[in-house]
């Protein structure tokens, strides 16, 4: 599912068109911190299943694609999510993943924790009004 394609609904009234819109402002300002010229397959679900631990989101490994939840998240929450596995992205293309990448506190995943609150440092500076958007129910 694409960005575009999704329904967002809230009680406060803001659209699909507003985080459309936030993701649109997002994306270029992830990109260029995390210095990507392409960008993977990204498959947003109300949930993602994972076998492991419950999570917000995933990289699959060599596959070029991320998953992310979206339901009953705030739209930063979704966005740091995102920045998250664009970093695991970024690393899966640098051949610096392998099966203990996932593993909290291995030194890929503390790297994919810093670069996205970096990012989300860098988004929230830049676009202050996007703190204030409704959660997606």
């Amino acid at each position: 599912m694409r960005a575009k394609q999704f329904i967002i609904e809230n009680k406060q009234g803001n659209s699909k068109e507003d985080f459309i819109e936030m993701f649109s402002k997002f994306l270029p300002l992830a990109m260029e911190i995390l210095e990507l010229d392409h960008l993977p397959k990204m498959v947003f679900e109300p949930q993602v299943e994972s076998t492991g631990q419950p999570t917000f989101g995933m990289y699959a490994e060599g596959k070029n694609t991320l998953y992310v939840a979206l339901m009953n998240r705030h739209p930063n929450d979704i966005l740091r999510t995102v920045a998250h596995e664009l970093t695991h992205y970024k690393q899966d293309s640098q051949h610096q993943l392998n099966d203990k990448s996932g593993v909290t506190g291995s030194p890929e995943e503390n790297e994919a924790n810093q670069m996205a609150g970096i990012i989300m440092r860098h988004f929230n500076k830049q676009y202050p009004e996007f703190l204030s958007s409704s959660p997606i129910i």
